[in-house]
C-alpha cells in the first residue's frame, strides 16, 4: 500500500521497523529541515552508457517542501533536476516503493518519463546487506542513533537491468546492464566527504565495491568517519569506523588513495579522476548546496585475506570530492 506524503500520517512505521528497513521511505511526520534520496546507477559497458538517477524529497519547512528527480549522463556530463509538487511523492509504507509524479522507482522496476530521459527497466535480484541486531544497515550500531546529520543505506550492491531506455538523442535496448542503489537521509550532507563507487570490473567475478570518508558532527564536537565494502559473488566484507578498521587516505590532482585495513585484511581502491556533473545536496533539509560528481572515474581495486586476493581495474565508477577535504586526508 502506498500513500500520498501527509506530514501528520498516523499510521507510519515504527523507529525499529524504518532502522529495519533502510531502503524504505523514512520521512513520515517530517515538518523540517528533512531530506531522503534514493541512488540507481545503471551503467550499460558494451554501449557506452551511463547515468544515475536520484528521486528525493526537500523539507525546509512546512511551507516550502517539493520532490524532486535528479539524473546524471555521466557520459556527456550532464545534469537535470526536476521539481515536483510534495503531493505528487507517493511511498508505500510496507516495501521499497516511490512514486513521483510519472515515474516509478522499486526493487523490480524503474519507469522514467522526464525530458532527459525516459523507459522502462525491469532488474534482477537485489544483493543486499544483511539486517542483524549489532548491522541493521551499512552504518553499524550508529543506525540507532536518531539525531545524525546524514544516514547512510546501501540497496544492492550489484543487480542487472534489462529494458527500453531513451537517454538525451539515443535510444538503447538494455540487457544485463549494471545497477547499483544506495540512499542518504537526515538534514544535511557532511560539510567534508569523499564517495566513490564500481560493480564493473575486468575480473571475470562480480565485484562491487563501495567506500566513503566523511566529517560526522557528534554532540559538541566531530570525527572523521568511513565506510567501505566489498561484495564477492555473494560474499560481504564490511570495513568501516565500527569494525576495528583503520584507514588511509590520500589525494592528489589526479587520484584518489585509500586503503581500509582490519586484522588480516585489506582492501586498496585507487580511484583516477575523470570530468562530471553538478549535482545539487541537501542543507538543512534544503536543496541548495552544489557538488561535482563523475561516473567516468577509473577505478583499481585490491583486496587480500588469508583465503583470497582479488585485483582488478573498473571503469565507469562514481566519485565525488566535496568540501574542505584535507581535514580527511591522513
Amino acid at each position: 500500500m502506498q500513500q500520498s506524503f501527509p506530514l501528520n500520517y498516523k499510521d507510519c512505521p515504527s523507529f525499529f521497523s524504518k532502522i529495519r528497513h533502510p531502503l524504505r521511505f523514512q520521512g513520515w511526520k517530517k515538518q523540517k529541515s528533512y531530506f531522503e534520496g534514493w541512488y540507481y546507477k545503471v551503467v550499460a559497458v558494451d554501449q557506452n552508457l551511463a547515468f544515475a538517477v536520484i528521486p528525493g524529497i526537500s523539507i525546509k519547512n512546512e511551507n516550502d517542501q517539493h520532490a524532486f528527480i535528479q539524473v546524471i549522463d555521466g557520459i556527456r556530463c550532464r545534469s537535470d533536476y526536476y521539481k515536483y509538487p510534495i503531493s505528487d511523492f507517493k511511498a508505500a509504507i510496507d516495501n521499497h516503493y516511490i512514486e513521483i509524479g510519472p515515474n516509478v522507482f522499486s526493487e523490480k522496476v524503474m519507469s522514467l518519463n522526464l525530458p532527459m530521459i525516459k523507459g522502462n527497466l525491469t532488474s534482477s535480484s537485489w544483493q543486499k546487506l544483511p539486517f542483524t541486531l549489532k548491522r541493521p544497515g551499512i552504518m553499524g550500531w550508529y543506525s540507532y542513533i536518531p539525531t545524525m546529520q546524514c544516514n547512510h543505506g546501501l540497496g544492492s550492491f550489484l543487480h542487472y537491468w534489462s529494458g527500453e531506455i531513451t537517454v538525451g538523442p539515443n535510444n538503447y535496448t538494455l540487457k544485463r546492464a549494471q545497477g547499483y542503489v544506495e540512499k542518504d537521509w537526515g538534514k544535511s550532507f557532511p560539510r567534508s566527504w569523499i564517495w566513490t563507487q564500481c560493480n564493473t570490473f575486468d575480473c571475470q567475478d562480480e565485484v562491487s565495491v563501495f567506500a566513503s570518508v566523511a566529517h560526522i558532527p557528534w554532540k559538541s564536537t566531530h570525527f572523521i568517519g568511513f565506510l567501505g565494502a566489498i561484495w564477492h559473488a555473494g560474499e560481504i566484507d564490511i570495513f568501516s569506523t565500527y569494525t576495528g578498521t583503520t584507514r588511509h587516505t590520500t589525494l592528489n590532482d589526479d587520484n584518489v588513495v585509500i586503503r581500509l585495513s582490519k586484522k588480516d585484511k585489506i582492501l586498496d581502491l585507487t580511484i583516477t579522476k575523470a570530468p562530471g556533473a553538478d549535482l545539487i545536496s541537501p542543507l538543512s533539509g534544503e536543496m541548495r548546496g552544489k557538488v561535482n560528481e563523475s561516473i567516468q572515474a577509473k577505478m583499481y581495486m585490491k583486496y587480500q585475506s588469508d583465503s583470497k586476493c582479488i585485483e582488478a581495474n573498473g571503469s565507469y565508477a562514481g566519485l565525488e570530492v566535496a568540501g574542505p577535504v584535507e581535514e580527511l586526508l591522513t
